[in-house]
């Protein structure tokens, strides 16, 4: 194993991150650290959120580490990889934020932080944009359901149609929603991830 990590090119780099070394995925680590930050920073403005993407991306290397060896472009790997873990964690939060509206709401005034604020309302614009885009009967059965809080049978009367058609009109609406939010996040992802990790 070599002391001097720099001397190193990228491939005897990874092949030494590839059996265990401690060492070289430290320098790994801090050779890519603030390019994957960068980028995280870029989607979310959270520093919070771009601490948890850079740990979760470079925990995945090292739980993979064995395959390093074999790897040709390690920064298409990394772009890779942190496009999925932004992706996971962006769908995760947007689910949560949806689900918690109404907390969230309660609770921005205390919120410690502006930046989750910000992203939050980022969510809000998305999530608009995609009941816009709903036709109108869905549109009108989802924003009573979930932004009016009306039960079924209460949107069923007011609508004047079935329990039943209000359940399909409700389940349409939430996957189209849903599907919406999924491709606004995955793009931004995809667009950032070509802008910081392009050699």
């Amino acid at each position: 194993m070599h002391s001097d990590k720099s001397i190193l090119t990228e491939k005897e780099l990874l092949r030494e991150v590839a059996t265990g070394d401690a060492e070289s995925f430290k320098y790994l680590f801090d050779k890519y650290k603030n390019k994957i930050y960068s980028m995280s920073m870029y989607i979310t403005r959270s520093e919070y959120i771009s601490e948890e993407i850079t740990q979760e991306a470079f925990y995945k290397v090292w739980q993979h580490r064995e395959e390093l060896g074999k790897i040709e472009f390690f920064n298409s790997y990394l772009r890779t990889i942190v496009t999925n873990v932004a992706y996971n964690y962006l769908k995760r939060l947007a689910n949560e934020k949806f689900i918690l509206k109404s907390i969230s709401k309660e609770s921005a005034g205390s919120s410690n932080s502006t930046e989750h604020t910000v992203l939050f309302n980022d969510y809000q614009a998305i999530l608009e944009q995609a009941i816009q885009k709903l036709p109108p009967q869905q549109k009108r059965v989802y924003i009573f359901s979930r932004q009016e809080g009306l039960k079924q049978e209460e949107i069923a009367k007011k609508m004047d149609i079935s329990i039943n058609t209000v359940k399909e009109y409700l389940k349409s609406a939430t996957i189209s929603v849903r599907k919406f939010v999924d491709n606004k996040i995955q793009f931004s992802i995809i667009a950032a991830a070509q802008i910081f990790f392009n050699n």
